[in-house]
């Protein structure tokens, strides 16, 4: 764990700040003149300044501590009738963790060991081990972060600044008058490869068989010659279509394997059965979308609207609703994946159907069933394995982008200077990266 002002095993601070800088470089692979990655300069344990969500506040209690593990930290959350409050999860007097503590009053945490008291404001008010006369330990804090509770989910400031205003850096549906239902999965793998898992080729290859790709016939590819823009504090490509996807045939001859992908066309068969009465529910489900005549619509900026967000967020459109997938690091071999999907509802009997969508649409076919599958493979990747990436990587590339001037420029997107993006959304073509061979500088 990084401490105040420290520096990480990357050399960031603990801000996610570059401590050394680095020339305007639209590379993302590959090795710098000092021998490091490119990418290694985007921060381990992920971007310090920015809010990030722990739990959903129904998680807690008002009688025992939760304890949580955000971006290496150990924060234990206490609940009272009007806030959330977090503190540094280790008692000063001899480092038990508060989390295993209890609320014997309202508001304050007792530690386990010898029932060191602590209030919201991280003072000891009380030593219950050694009587009320004892006023030794009052002069004990523990650090405290910054919370906000939001839509039913704590939301936790873990850097050493003041926190902006969050309505700065979440997503506007937090604020608006947004349904949000939120989720979580862990995963055994690094913050960042977690996040670029992106929309690319991998998408109709790994999940082939999930059971949203099972009801539908296997879709192809078709955003070539797309390039990625930087928008604020996020990531969208130029074209997520080209055109093409519907000309191309179900399956197509790979002349240097000698077969056909993919290698059968069953599916083709039973598709149809999910696309007419009474099935067709269930594809309209498995597509994690909602057709109801009350829906309205969302209709998102270029920043919000789709792709990877800054501090961690991968965005998706569904038209009725607005997905978030955001990668929460946990420790450096750890990510929790963070699940939200705001959709609008009108009247009770809406709200229920939706919440049935949800469930079935959301946290089984995409959160669990789908994305699992990406989890598995993301856990046996090293992020400092060598690459070769191609022109399916854009969204990858561009994201990277943000991320490494980021963390040259303070640690957080709206830092770095204007111009300098506006030359990199300028001269970002693919065609920089398409012929870059991983070991070159």
């Amino acid at each position: 764990m990084k401490g105040p002002g420290g520096k990480g095993e990357n050399g960031l601070s603990s801000t996610g700040t570059a401590t050394r800088t680095q020339p305007l470089s639209l590379r993302v692979t590959g090795r710098m003149a000092d021998g490091t990655e490119f990418r290694d300069q985007v921060p381990v344990l992920g971007f310090r300044d920015y809010w990030y969500p722990a739990c959903g506040v129904r998680e807690l209690s008002r009688r025992r501590p939760h304890r949580v593990r955000l971006l290496g930290d150990a924060i234990c959350l206490v609940k009272s009738t009007d806030k959330v409050v977090a503190l540094a999860d280790r008692c000063p007097h001899r480092g038990a963790p508060l989390s295993a503590g209890r609320c014997h009053v309202e508001g304050t945490v007792s530690c386990p060991y010898h029932g060191w008291t602590f209030d919201g404001a991280g003072r000891c008010v009380a030593a219950l081990g050694e009587g009320p006369n004892s006023t030794a330990a009052l002069t004990s804090t523990v650090r405290t972060y910054p919370t906000v509770v939001l839509k039913g989910i704590v939301f936790v400031w873990p850097g050493d600044g003041p926190p902006t205003k969050p309505e700065l850096d979440l997503p506007p549906e937090l604020s608006d008058d947004s349904v949000i239902f939120h989720d979580a999965v862990v995963w055994k793998a690094n913050w960042r490869p977690a996040l670029e898992n992106l929309n690319d080729h991998h998408v109709f290859y790994v999940h082939r068989n999930s059971i949203q790709a099972l009801m539908q016939p296997l879709r192809k590819m078709s955003y070539q010659g797309s390039r990625a823009v930087i928008t604020g504090g996020g990531v969208h490509l130029s074209s997520y279509s080209d055109g093409t996807a519907a000309d191309r045939p179900a399956q197509e001859l790979y002349p240097h394997l000698g077969a056909l992908w993919p290698r059968t066309n069953y599916r083709r068969t039973w598709a149809p059965l999910f696309a007419t009465r009474p099935l067709a529910w269930l594809w309209r489900l498995g597509d994690g979308r909602s057709y109801s005549s009350e829906m309205v619509g969302y209709h998102g900026n270029d920043e919000w609207d789709i792709g990877p967000h800054m501090p961690g967020m991968q965005r998706i459109n569904g038209g009725s609703g607005l997905f978030t997938r955001w990668c929460v690091p946990v420790d450096e071999h750890t990510t929790n994946e963070f699940y939200l999907w705001a959709t609008r509802v009108h009247g009770k009997k809406h709200m229920a159907a939706e919440r049935v969508k949800y469930e079935i649409a959301h946290k089984w076919l995409r959160n669990r069933n789908l994305g699992l599958q990406d989890g598995r493979i993301l856990a046996r990747i090293p992020y400092d394995a060598p690459e070769r990436l191609t022109p399916w990587d854009v969204e990858t590339i561009g994201w990277r982008r943000l991320a490494i001037l980021s963390a040259q420029h303070g640690g957080r997107h709206d830092l770095i200077p204007p111009d300098v993006i506006e030359r990199v959304n300028r001269t970002a073509h693919l065609a920089k990266e398409d012929s870059a061979d991983s070991t070159s500088p």
